[in-house]
Parts: C-alpha cells; sequence; structure tokens
C-alpha cells in the first residue's frame, strides 16, 4: 500500500500542508500500518494515536488502495453526521479528484458522487455515522475504517454498541478488513480496549550514541525545569532534548529524525533485537494494533512538546487535552499512587539480598509467570505484618524455580518457604503440575476485581467424576481481590516517608535490587474511571511503564501472608496476658468437693470460682 501510495496519491494544497505527490518517506511509522492493511492474514488494525501526525492521511490512503487496486464495498464510519458531511467535503473527495488513479474509477453519473455514498465503476464507498444504527446495519461490506472511534456513542443498552453492529457488515467476507484509529481519552474507551486486545506495537529505534533499542517515552524529554518554567520561556530559548535511558546521550532534534527514519515496529511481547532476528519471519498476527505520540512527529522538535506541557500543566483541562492529543496516552484522574521516593525509602542500606534479619519469623514466596519466563520473589515476615524482601528474580524452567523456592533454605537459621502462590494467568497447565507437586505449600492464584470487600475467596478444582462434588482434599485456587491487597501493599511503601519510626507494616527491601525492579515497584498507580453515571476505582499501569512484575509479587506476598494468619504472629515478650495460654488449674482434692446434697447451682457457682481462681 506505501509504494502504492507513493506512485498515485496526490494531496489537495487547500487541505493539506502544500500538497504535492505523497511520500511515505516523510512519515517512515507509517510504512507498516498501512502495508500490514493488504496482509492476506490481517483482520484488524488499531492506531492510537495523536493529533496531525499523519494518520488519517495513511486512512485515507487505505481507501484508496482498496477502490483503485482491490475493488470491494468499503464503509467510513464517523462519530457524528455532521463529521461525516465534513468528511466528505474536506477528505474524500478531494483525495478521489485530486489522484488520477482514483477520478479514473468515478462514473459519469452524477447522483453517484453523493455525500452518503460514492459509486465507482467497481467498488462502492459508503460514509456512515455511529449514532445510526439503521445506517450501519444496511449493507455487507469488506473494509471498514473506523474513525475517531473514542467519539463514538456508548452503547445504551436497546441497541448492539456501534463496534458490534460494524463488525457484523463483515460477515459475509473472509477476507474482511476492520481499522480503528483514534486519540485515546478514557481507559474504558473504545480504542485503547481494542488496542490492548491486539499485539500493542511500539515503534523501537536505535540510540546513535550506545546503540541500545527503545522507543521514546515522555518521563525521558529533558530541559532545565529551574530555568524554563512556562512556554513562553522555552519558545524562547527553545533548548530541549530526548536523554537515552542507557547512555544519557542527548539526542537532539536532527538526531531523532535519523532514529526515526530506522525504526522497527515492536509487539509488547517481544525484544526488539530479537524481533528483528526471528520474530518478523514469524509474523503472522490478526490483529495489529499501534501506538504513537507527538515525539514521532517530523514537524514537531523537542522545545515544542515541552513548551506545550508547560503551557497546560497547571489548567487541569489543558492538561487533559496534552495528555489525550500529543501523548496519546488516557487520561486519568489519580486517586493514589505508589511513588519512587517511598519505595526508595524502603531500601535498607545495611543488608543485601539472601539475608534474613533476625525479626524474621515465616517466610513466603510469590511466583509470576509470564508468557517466557517466571518471576519470583522471597519474603520474610515478623511481628506486626513487618516485612523484609529476601530475595527475588527470574527463571525459565519450574524445576530451577522448584529447588530455589523448596529445596533451598535462606539465611544462617536456614528457614524455608512456608506458603507460596503462583499466578494462573499463563500457562495454567504447567502451573497446574508445578502445585500439585508442592501441595500444600504451593498454591494456585488468580486476581479479580470485587465490589465488595472480600480478601479472598476460594474454589475447588477438583471434583468427582460421577457426582460433581468437590473432592475434600482436592487442589483449590484462591480468588485474591488484588485491588484490596494493593491498596494495603501501597500504604505500607507509603508509611517509609509518612511514619518513618513506625514497624507495624514496614516493608524493608534490599540495597542491592535492580533499579528496574524498583521502577516496577511504582509501576502502577490507582484512578478514578468513569462510565457513564458510574465511577469506579482501579489500578492501572502509570503511562509509559510496560512491567509490573515486582509490584504485583508483593502484592501476592500480602494475600498469602493473610491466608496464612501472619498478621496473629506476636513475640514472647510482647505477647498479652490474655494471648498466653492458661496454665492448667490444681485438681481439687477430696475434701475440697462440695457434697453431692448442695443445690445444682451452688455446685456450678463453686466449681466455676474455684477454676477462675
Amino acid at each position: 500500500m506505501s509504494e502504492w501510495a507513493d506512485e498515485h496519491r496526490v494531496l489537495d494544497p487547500v487541505f493539506s500542508n502544500g500538497g504535492g505527490p505523497w511520500k511515505t518517506s516523510h512519515v517512515p511509522y507509517l510504512r507498516e500500518i498501512m502495508d500490514s492493511a493488504v496482509r492476506r492474514w490481517v483482520r484488524r488494525i488499531t492506531v492510537v494515536g495523536p493529533t496531525q501526525i499523519g494518520k488519517t492521511e495513511a486512512a485515507n490512503n487505505l481507501l484508496g488502495y482498496f477502490i483503485h487496486q482491490q475493488p470491494s464495498p468499503c464503509m467510513l464510519v464517523m462519530p457524528r453526521n455532521y463529521d461525516v458531511k465534513l468528511a466528505c467535503k474536506r477528505r474524500i473527495k478531494p483525495m478521489i479528484l485530486a489522484s488520477p488513479a482514483l477520478a479514473n474509477e468515478l462514473t459519469e453519473q452524477k447522483h453517484d458522487f453523493a455525500t452518503r455514498e460514492i459509486a465507482f465503476k467497481r467498488s462502492i464507498l459508503y460514509l456512515r455515522s455511529a449514532q445510526s444504527p439503521a445506517d450501519l446495519a444496511a449493507v455487507p461490506v469488506r473494509i471498514i475504517l473506523g474513525d475517531e472511534t473514542e467519539k463514538w456513542p456508548e452503547w445504551s443498552g436497546s441497541e448492539a454498541s456501534p463496534l458490534s453492529l460494524v463488525m457484523e457488515r463483515t460477515r459475509t467476507f473472509y477476507d474482511y478488513l476492520v481499522v480503528l484509529t483514534s486519540t485515546p481519552r478514557f481507559r474504558n474507551g473504545v480504542i485503547v480496549r481494542e488496542f490492548e486486545r491486539g499485539d500493542q506495537r511500539r515503534y523501537h529505534m536505535r540510540c546513535p550514541s550506545c546503540g541500545a533499542f527503545q522507543c521514546f517515552t515522555w518521563k525521558q524529554v529533558k530541559w532545565d525545569s529551574a530555568r524554563f518554567t512556562t512556554g513562553a520561556q522555552m519558545s524562547a530559548a527553545r533548548d530541549a532534548w530526548y536523554e537515552c535511558p542507557h547512555c544519557q546521550h542527548h539526542i537532539d532534534d536532527r538526531a531523532k529524525r535519523h532514529m526515526v527514519d530506522g525504526g522497527v515496529w515492536v509487539p509488547k511481547s517481544w525484544d526488539a533485537q530479537e524481533w528483528i532476528d526471528r520474530g518478523q519471519k514469524e509474523d503472522r498476527a490478526e490483529h495489529r494494533s499501534y501506538h504513537l505520540w507527538a515525539a514521532y512527529s517530523p514537524w514537531l522538535t523537542w522545545w515544542k512538546i515541552v513548551a506545550k506541557y508547560l503551557e497546560a500543566k497547571d489548567d487541569p483541562s489543558e492538561l487533559m487535552n496534552f495528555v489525550n492529543s500529543w501523548l496519546a496516552e488516557v487520561w486519568e484522574d489519580r486517586v493514589d499512587d505508589t511513588a519512587s521516593e517511598s519505595v526508595a525509602a524502603c531500601i535498607d542500606q545495611d543488608r543485601k539480598s539472601g539475608e534474613v534479619p533476625d525479626e524474621v519469623m515465616v517466610l513466603t514466596a510469590a511466583v509470576d509467570v509470564q508468557k517466557d519466563r517466571i518471576e519470583w520473589m522471597v519474603q520474610g515476615w515478623g511481628v506486626d505484618e513487618e516485612s523484609w524482601v529476601i530475595g527475588a528474580g527470574a527463571t525459565t524452567s519450574w524445576e530451577e524455580l522448584g529447588d530455589t523456592l523448596f529445596r533451598s533454605a535462606f539465611g544462617r537459621r536456614k528457614l524455608r518457604v512456608r506458603a507460596c502462590v503462583v499466578d494462573s494467568r499463563y500457562r495454567r497447565d504447567e502451573v497446574l503440575e508445578f502445585v500439585r507437586r508442592f501441595d500444600p505449600i504451593a498454591r494456585m492464584i488468580a486476581g479479580v476485581e470485587r465490589e465488595m470487600p472480600v480478601p479472598f475467596a476460594t474454589i475447588k478444582l477438583d471434583k468427582h467424576p460421577r457426582t460433581g462434588a468437590p473432592l475434600p482434599r482436592g487442589l483449590t485456587i484462591w480468588t485474591v481481590h488484588v485491588a484490596w491487597f494493593k491498596d494495603l501493599v501501597a500504604s505500607r511503601i507509603a508509611k517509609a516517608v509518612t511514619e518513618p519510626e513506625s514497624k507495624v507494616g514496614r516493608i524493608h527491601l534490599p540495597k542491592d535490587l535492580t533499579e528496574s525492579f524498583l521502577q516496577q515497584l511504582s509501576s502502577e498507580h490507582k484512578v478514578r474511571e468513569r462510565s457513564g453515571s458510574r465511577t469506579k476505582m482501579r489500578w492501572v499501569l502509570k503511562p509509559g511503564q510496560a512491567r509490573n512484575e515486582a509490584w504485583d509479587l508483593l502484592v501476592y506476598n500480602a494475600a498469602v501472608a493473610r491466608v496464612i494468619r501472619v498478621d496473629s504472629l506476636r513475640s514472647p515478650e510482647r505477647e498479652p496476658e490474655f494471648h498466653r495460654r492458661p496454665s492448667r488449674p490444681p485438681v481439687p482434692s477430696r475434701s475440697q468437693v462440695r457434697p453431692r446434697s448442695s443445690t445444682r447451682l451452688g455446685l456450678i457457682g463453686g466449681g466455676f470460682g474455684q477454676l477462675l481462681e
């Protein structure tokens, strides 16, 4: 498709910057997105991006290609009827008339060149509004392009959602294609959900200094924040740069252009170099999803992005526009956070991994199973749920994991893991086999979100083959209310700053944990999400964060500690009188026993009083 656009597509000078022939080399990050549309195995493409980065023109290229090269019934879906008329007037008709290859596809009938339908010699293009279910359900189409899907109306309950109606139109075509593009707004929006259902590709480039692969992130855009505090100051100075997270090299705008020219799209679950060496050859993804933000634009410099941020940072409405339309991230009304400063305050500068303090009485472990590795963490617990991270690591072998957690002892006192939970989201068959081997110490866990504040519940997996009744000693999966425990762990991490003298619930980290591990401990924040009239609190990844395994392991350890009642641990010297086991009362002698002629009340009263004494 990119080759077709370079040869046939002409930009109208009225509605584009200068007009003239389309050149994919000006926007190299759009090449794979366009070419994906003509891969025979691709069925869905989702593009999350900012405004004014070229995604609309790339969508126009898609329509032009299928009109000219693969004549098919196509449909462009816009949020409102007004948007349909505007798109037809300023996008579709100028594109067709400016490109000879497309103009030649028009019929000689004037009524075929209408606002809601454009009939060509070999195909037809429908222009529809997402506000009208009847319009979306009227005709079968092979190619669907949904633009600004985040502004589509929400599901009302009386009709199916616009996206569901759109998907129904493709049922009769085995080689259908659905392309959705939009800037994001909120986490529960259409474009964000569709992006997360795809393979979540991001554009990776090599640093011109160290050669390390990376994708641009907002937190690495740097400037002298002490000197430049307003957009006007930044516009006058024009002094901003991008800092490589690997070698701290300053990347200016000229170097940025060369980086973008040599970039590659990489799915979330792949390493960039591994993807280039092996993954691209095996790429058969049916749903490709892409994320872009303003940094990749050839028309924006670093200082312009910083100036826009400085203009918007003190106004919530302007800041929301910057987050949505420039960073292409969801706007989140933040409620709670795990700050990196609090995580740093939890580090013990005199303790290394593997060392077990004398205060530790019980060890627990948590395992987070990923597609390509197994992450683990061992945590020690003492009185008042004070805890110490003893060690953490990753492996690809279940046998090695069993040796580390269950066949090894920790510290000079040779403590062993008392209980371990294993996340069961991925590779469940392997998890089941592992848990059965080390039952009852190892237990399966599944994180859930509940409306009711119930910390955890159990589900019996093993049942009688004939009656279906749960087996008394069968395997159990523990469902954990993760939001409840995330609140708990976040409050404990914050105590390192807010209550530095308190030991109740305090979390201690060894000094030799990796920087990546520490960043993961502050990788999520709690936000308020709105859907219609409903409001919901959720813990979600912070923008720019890709991994959160360390945070999950800390949360799972807190859960298993509550399961085995670590909160009931008491030290002997601090144990209250009523917690101590009472001494056995002396056996009364025969002479002390009341005669049987006493009333029953007297026997009961006398005997109970003597026992208390």
